[in-house]
C-alpha cells in the first residue's frame, strides 16, 4: 500500500503533466481560431482592398462582430484578427508550432511583435528570425522568447531596429492619469536601459532603509516615539513594503532633488546596468545593437554612453553558440560573481526573468555538504526560487538544482520531475555581407 506521501507527490506530476497535454490541445484550437481570424480579414481584402472607399468602415464592423459574437472588448477582437491575419501571411514557422501545440498563443504573439520593425519585404531576415526564435520559443516562458526574439530582430535588421530604439529615446514622456478617488499614475516611457536603471537605483536604496531599520530594530536601539511608525534615527519601521518605499524615494527625488547639475543623465548613473556590446561598437567602428541582458536589444549609441559612464566593465569571451566561456575583469572585484551574472544573465529557474544583478548567489550542491564554491556549483536565484531549495524546507516541497556541463541546471521538483535551463544565449551581431550585421546565436 503506498504511503500518502507517495501518493501525493505522483498525482501532484500527473496533475502537471495533465495540464501541459490540456496546454499543448488549447493552442491546437487557437490555431484553429487563428486560421478563422484569418479568413474573415481574406473576406473583408477581398470585398473592399486597403485604403479603398468604405475599407474603415468595413474593418470596424468587422471588428464589432467579432467582439459581439466572442463577448469580446473591439481592442481584444481587433487583436485576435490581426494576429490571425499576420501568423499567416508572415510567420509560416510560428504557425505550424501553433498547429502543432508546440507553442502557445502567448508565444506566437511575442513572436510577432518582436518582429515588428522587420521590414516586410525582407523575406530572408524573416526566415532567418524564424528559424531561431520559433525552436526557442517550444523550451522556454513567453517572457524569456520575448527578450531573445527581441535580440534576434535586432540582429537580423539592425538598420530599421537601430531607428527604433533611437525613436524611443525621442519620444520619452511622463503622463499623469487619474485612477479614482484619491489615486492617480505617473507613467515615465522612454529608454529601456534607463527605465530599467532609475527602477534599480530606486530597488537598491529601498532595500538598504529597510535593512537598517531591521538592523535597529534587532540592536534594540532608539524605538522612536510610541506609534510613529519609526525606529532609531528617524528611519521607517517594518510598516512598509518595498514598493511602498521605493515610491516615497521615487516621489522625494521628483519632488525636492536633482539627479545631477549636469543635464546629462547617463553621466550621473550610478545604478548597477548589465550590458553586453561588441567591443568593436564600443569603439565606435560599427553600429551593431548592444543587450540590456533580461530585457532585449538596445541603442549602440548609448551603450557607449553608458560604458563611458560606468565605473567598471568586464570583458566577455563567448563560443559559437554565444554562451559566455571566459570574462576578463577590469577594476572589477568579486570576478565570480560577475562571472556568474554575465553567464546566468536571469534567474536560472526554468522560464524566471528576474535579472541576475537582482538575484542571489546559489550553491547548487550545498557548500555544507562539500559543495564547491566555483562556477561549475554556483547560479543566479531569485529569493523566491532560492527558497524552493533551502535545505530547511519540508522535503514534501524542497526543489534540488543540479548543475551539468556548460551551466545546464537540472531542476527536480519533489515528484521526481526534472525540468532543465540552459544558459541563455546571448545573440551576436556579426558582419556576414554588405548588407549589415547577421545574428548568430
Amino acid at each position: 500500500m503506498d504511503r500518502p506521501l507517495d501518493h501525493h507527490l505522483r498525482r501532484s506530476a500527473e496533475i502537471v503533466a495533465e495540464c501541459a497535454d490540456l496546454a499543448r490541445e488549447i493552442a491546437r484550437l487557437q490555431a484553429r481560431q487563428a486560421a478563422l481570424a484569418h479568413e474573415r480579414v481574406a473576406l473583408l481584402l477581398d470585398e473592399v482592398p486597403t485604403g479603398s472607399a468604405g475599407f474603415d468602415q468595413a474593418e470596424r464592423s468587422m471588428i464589432c462582430e467579432l467582439a459581439a459574437g466572442l463577448h469580446l472588448s473591439r481592442y481584444a477582437a481587433a487583436k485576435m484578427l490581426a494576429t490571425g491575419h499576420v501568423l499567416h501571411e508572415r510567420f509560416p514557422v510560428a504557425l505550424v508550432a501553433l498547429q502543432a501545440g508546440d507553442v502557445s498563443l502567448a508565444h506566437a504573439e511575442a513572436v510577432i511583435e518582436a518582429a515588428a520593425d522587420i521590414p516586410h519585404d525582407d523575406s530572408a531576415a524573416l526566415a532567418e528570425y524564424e528559424a531561431q526564435v520559433v525552436p526557442f520559443a517550444a523550451a522556454e516562458s513567453r517572457a524569456r522568447t520575448k527578450s531573445f526574439a527581441e535580440s534576434v530582430a535586432a540582429a537580423v535588421a539592425p538598420v530599421a531596429l537601430t531607428e527604433a530604439h533611437r525613436r524611443a529615446h525621442d519620444d520619452r514622456v511622463v503622463t499623469v492619469t487619474d485612477d479614482g478617488v484619491g489615486q492617480a499614475t505617473m507613467r515615465a516611457t522612454g529608454p529601456a536601459a534607463l527605465i530599467h536603471a532609475a527602477y534599480d537605483l530606486l530597488t537598491q536604496e529601498a532595500r538598504t532603509i529597510l535593512d537598517a531599520a531591521k538592523q535597529a530594530s534587532r540592536d534594540g536601539g532608539d524605538e522612536g516615539r510610541p506609534g510613529d511608525g519609526r525606529t532609531g534615527e528617524g528611519r521607517p519601521g517594518d510598516g512598509r513594503r518595498l514598493d511602498q518605499v521605493r515610491f516615497d524615494r521615487f516621489l522625494l527625488k521628483a519632488l525636492t532633488g536633482r539627479v545631477s547639475d549636469d543635464a546629462d543623465i547617463v553621466a550621473a548613473l550610478r545604478a548597477t546596468v548589465q550590458v553586453t556590446v561588441a567591443e568593436s561598437t564600443l569603439l565606435g567602428r560599427d553600429d551593431r545593437m548592444a543587450e540590456l541582458d533580461g530585457r532585449g536589444p538596445m541603442d549602440p549609441e548609448l551603450a557607449r554612453r553608458l560604458a563611458g559612464a560606468g565605473l567598471s566593465w568586464e570583458r566577455l569571451e563567448l563560443d559559437a553558440r554565444g554562451r559566455v566561456v571566459r570574462t576578463s575583469p577590469y577594476r572589477v572585484s568579486e570576478a565570480v560573481r560577475r562571472r556568474l551574472r554575465a553567464r546566468d544573465r536571469t534567474c536560472r529557474f526554468p522560464g524566471c526573468r528576474q535579472p541576475a544583478r537582482r538575484c542571489q548567489i546559489d550553491h547548487n550542491h550545498d557548500y555544507a555538504r562539500g559543495g564547491p564554491t566555483d562556477p561549475c556549483n554556483l547560479a543566479c536565484l531569485c529569493e523566491t526560487h532560492h527558497a524552493l531549495k533551502h535545505p530547511d524546507v519540508d522535503p514534501r516541497w524542497r526543489w534540488t538544482a543540479e548543475q551539468r556541463a556548460g551551466g545546464v541546471i537540472v531542476w527536480t521538483t519533489p515528484a521526481g520531475v526534472e525540468h532543465t535551463d540552459a544558459p541563455p544565449p546571448r545573440v551576436m551581431f556579426v558582419e556576414t555581407d554588405s548588407v549589415g550585421p547577421r545574428a548568430a546565436a
